[in-house]
């Protein structure tokens, strides 16, 4: 892949009267951006310091750092800038976006993306940003003198790009795009749950978060295995049938706490069982801080596997073109202007945005649901290099669009366990369901498939009788018949309660306390993991 240059390191340098926050863009991308902060400095100060954690964070989520880390990128637009990166093991993404009318530039503007460094350092020099002070923000690739000793921390001259950044970024685009459910609630509902989790540790599966939406009603939050409820007061869904959606991640839900305090509401995007979901914290004065959670937190934004998250691309090369014409001379517009543009339908539009999307030459904006130019490096992404063709998939999809595909049954296959539970009230009895999803059904002209999924839909078990897995079995993953019927059967699983009130005898508690004490002995750390 291609890196990028740096002159100098970045710096931040503070007075008594003024204080200025100097960031050294790639030396091959002309962005410059020389502005005074025009309002309330809090905002900026808490949201760039929100994405600095999500960087810094000593805390790997998924237990293991990837090494796929790298500088942020910013983005200047006419109406916005964007502040984005991933955590080091690409399972969380942060994005801050800052409204244009909070600075006074000066001097010329340059839009365009660029990767800026970005130090440790700089990020606990961040906490001297004041509302007293005048504060400006400088970014270009200039470079700037260094007159505050030690400031930059390190410096890399030349920075070569990961393929699995590049890849993570690009997967998330597709997620971002993806249709959902959107929930707008109020940061103390929210805080109360990370508050909860934070407090609460739960030594046993499942361990996610439902989403709960019964029509009529407002939606609320069930905290498992407690089944703790958090109503989500305000949160209208429209939906006209009970709908509930599941997802994991809720450690990381913790990048958000020093933000709620001081949000006037939280968005909250959800895009299916097991599926990335976003929350974007709306501060005073045009600041937002978008947090983006893979399924759950060992499935990073790195696996090939997410590609089908991706809209559906356009082969139509020269409508690609065109629609990258029509967001490099608005900077960003929506579907429907993109279609209006160019006369053409809004599925063809779609398809051509998305094609661009893949390939690094924009970004949706899920908060405003606009399409925006962005070119991710100097030279396009080689696509071909970061997603090889998966024939087992794309025998998948074939099957599935031909109507080859049945599921002849399927149902959850219950594990029971009487567990102690701790809350901040004190400890509770409960009986915890642990569920796996039994399919049986035929794809192609494979019958009699067999396939077990756990509570995330990642394959314990499966049975086919094509050469591919009597060879292979689930050494290499699935074959294509079952990673077809994994797809038709992931529609009809249905969620239920992670737990249930039991009698609270002295056998219960007995039996409770003994396998309690039996899983700390096998897994002593204090910890609260979110694969389950």
């Amino acid at each position: 892949m291609t890196g990028f240059l740096y002159a100098t390191p970045s710096v931040f340098e503070s007075t008594r009267e003024r204080a200025q926050l100097s960031l050294t863009a790639d030396q091959h991308r002309p962005v410059r951006f020389h502005a005074r902060v025009a309002r309330d400095v809090l905002p900026l100060r808490l949201a760039l310091q929100s994405l600095g954690g999500l960087i810094w964070h000593s805390d790997s989520w998924n237990g293991e750092g990837s090494g796929a880390w790298l500088d942020p990128l910013i983005t200047v637009h006419p109406d916005r800038l964007f502040f984005e990166a991933f955590s080091q093991d690409l399972s969380a993404y942060g994005l801050v976006i800052v409204d244009r009318e909070r600075f006074v530039p000066e001097g010329e503007v340059h839009c365009g993306t660029t990767n800026v460094d970005f130090t440790a350092w700089l990020w606990a020099a961040l906490a001297e940003m004041r509302s007293s002070r005048e504060t400006h923000l400088r970014i270009g690739p200039e470079g700037f003198d260094v007159r505050t000793t030690g400031a930059g921390g390190r410096f890399e001259q030349k920075v070569d790009v990961p393929e699995p950044w590049v890849r993570g970024l690009l997967q998330l685009q597709g997620a971002m795009a993806m249709p959902g459910t959107r929930l707008s609630v109020r940061p103390v509902d929210l805080l109360a749950a990370v508050r909860f989790l934070s407090h609460t540790k739960a030594r046993v599966s499942p361990r996610a978060l439902r989403y709960e939406m019964q029509p009529g009603e407002d939606a609320r939050l069930m905290l498992e295995p407690w089944e703790h409820p958090i109503p989500l007061r305000g949160a209208a869904h429209g939906y006209t049938e009970p709908r509930t959606i599941r997802a994991w991640g809720r450690r990381r839900l913790r990048l958000l706490e020093p933000l709620l305090p001081y949000a006037e509401r939280v968005d909250i995007y959800l895009k299916g069982r097991a599926l990335p979901h976003f929350y974007v914290a709306h501060l005073s004065d045009g600041v937002r801080f978008l947090l983006g959670l893979s399924g759950w937190t060992a499935n990073h934004w790195t696996h090939t596997a997410g590609l089908d998250l991706l809209l559906e691309p356009t082969h139509d090369a020269p409508l690609a073109e065109r629609v990258l014409d029509v967001l490099r001379a608005r900077f960003h517009a929506s579907t429907e202007e993109v279609a209006a543009a160019l006369g053409v339908d809004v599925a063809r539009a779609a398809g051509a945005l998305a094609t661009q999307c893949a390939a690094g030459r924009a970004l949706f904006d899920v908060e405003a649901r606009r399409w925006r130019h962005r070119e991710l490096f100097a030279t396009p992404v080689d696509l071909g290099r970061l997603y090889p063709p998966d024939a087992r998939r794309e025998e998948a999809e074939r099957l599935e669009a031909a109507g080859q595909v049945e599921v002849t049954s399927a149902a959850p296959r219950e594990t029971r366990k009487v567990r102690r539970l701790p809350t901040p009230e004190g400890p509770v009895t409960r009986e915890v369901v642990l569920r796996d999803w039994v399919v049986h059904g035929r794809a192609g002209p494979q019958a009699g498939l067999e396939l077990v999924m756990n509570d995330e839909d990642r394959l314990l078990f499966g049975r086919c009788g094509c050469d591919h897995f009597r060879e292979h079995l689930l050494n290499q993953g699935p074959c294509a018949h079952l990673l077809a019927l994994h797809r038709m059967a992931r529609a009809q699983r249905r969620e239920l309660a992670s737990s249930v009130p039991t009698s609270d005898d002295d056998t219960l508690v007995a039996r409770a306390e003994a396998g309690a004490r039996r899983e700390q002995a096998l897994d002593p750390e204090d910890g609260d993991d979110d694969n389950g």
